[in-house]
């Protein structure tokens, strides 16, 4: 009798767990980046399980809205998005050494990240440069950690379709070269969005294999949602949940032509923007990855915060005061049939301000920190 009423209870937990794990999302255990190959131990962008089962309920949701309406095809055919940019510059001191970047490298990068997203239908416009001096955030303020939270809290403009850039170093004992927030996690953390990357991998920077400005355009790939091409590894899972980006076991390092980690599924898009290739080896995004990306825009890029899972396209203005008191206005325009929608800049012109954080407090929404004009950069304690 006790050894049936034991086998009993074992045959029902075992049948318990079986249950339970079959109900259980299809979703990749998050992946300890810092031990992947590369010297990119490269991105610090964090996706839990939690997040990418949000994000996919989500961006689900709203394909199947569109779908519903007909409009689904004709929207990655024909959408095309252009979003505000604010660069927020951390440093140290007035050297390219001490995290000043000037206005010259700033453009050849926007130059770069249009350029990288041009066959998408996303194109990228400046609108505002805020230069800040604070050597404790500049090394402090990563991805992550409680300065951070005061940073952007501070710096951040604009909505849920503003790419807000910073660009610092990190500690000494981080080799990451950047950071960003997925899209779904704007609607927690909304003065946590945006992306962080190293100084140094601006375009025209010192950071040897990696100063092209592919840092930038790789985690701008995260904040529209998509994940590392070798995501999930060979299990031959859902991977990055793109069709076309064939499973990888790791990030690639320098420009591996012929490299095929995971023998046959295809070869490894070792010149996709979402590995971990040099700068120099990058070119290019999938269709799947275009795709995905439009359909994160449009799920969840939208002004005001809002998502397409609780609003129908309609024109929406939202706005941000900068430091230096200039209204910057993201606006998306919706034509008659809805076949389109662009997010866009609304009269907007780049805007400069120099801001010493050490002696004086900035808001976003404040005027009195201190200003200049970029080719005149204000004095600061070095």
């Amino acid at each position: 009798m006790f050894t049936f009423t034991l086998l009993g209870s074992i045959l029902y937990v075992f049948t318990s767990i079986i249950v339970r794990a079959s109900a259980v999302p299809l979703i990749r255990p998050n992946v300890d980046w810092t031990q992947q190959a590369g010297p990119h131990t490269q991105c610090l962008t964090r996706v839990s399980p939690t997040d990418k089962a949000e994000f996919h309920a989500r961006l689900f949701e709203a394909r199947s809205l569109r779908e519903a309406a007909g409009l689904y095809e004709r929207d990655l055919q024909q959408d095309t998005f252009v979003f505000n940019v604010s660069f927020n510059i951390i440093y140290t001191n007035e050297t390219a050494e001490g995290g000043y970047v000037n206005d010259s490298r700033i453009e050849q990068q926007m130059k770069v990240l249009n350029d990288d997203f041009k066959a998408t239908g996303i194109s990228w416009v400046l609108v505002n440069t805020t230069r800040i001096h604070n050597p404790e955030w500049f090394t402090e303020a990563g991805p992550g950690a409680p300065l951070e939270q005061e940073m952007k809290a501070t710096h951040n403009i604009g909505d849920a379709a503003t790419l807000n850039v910073y660009t610092m170093t990190f500690n000494a004992t981080t080799k990451s070269l950047g950071a960003a927030s997925i899209p779904s996690a704007y609607y927690r953390e909304p003065k946590l969005d945006g992306v962080t990357i190293r100084h140094s991998t601006v375009t025209g920077g010192s950071r040897e294999n990696f100063n092209m400005g592919r840092t930038l355009t790789h985690e701008v790939g995260h904040w529209l949602g998509l994940f590392h091409t070798f995501e999930g590894g060979c299990d031959n899972g859902v991977g990055d949940n793109v069709a076309d980006t064939p499973p990888q076991s790791s990030g690639s390092e320098g420009c591996p032509k012929g490299r095929d980690s995971c023998p046959g599924d295809g070869p490894d898009l070792i010149n996709n923007f979402m590995d971990y290739s040099n700068d120099a080896c990058m070119d290019s995004f999938t269709k799947g990855q275009t795709e995905r990306m439009k359909e994160a825009a449009r799920a969840f890029r939208r002004p005001g915060g809002k998502t397409m899972t609780s609003v129908a396209p309609k024109s929406t203005s939202a706005s941000a005061t900068a430091t230096s008191s200039v209204v910057i206005t993201a606006t998306a325009t919706a034509t008659s049939d809805a076949s389109s929608e662009t997010l866009s800049s609304s009269d907007s012109e780049t805007q400069t301000t120099t801001v010493d954080s050490a002696t004086a407090t900035a808001t976003a929404s404040t005027t009195d920190s201190v200003a200049s004009s970029s080719t005149t950069p204000a004095p600061t304690d070095v």
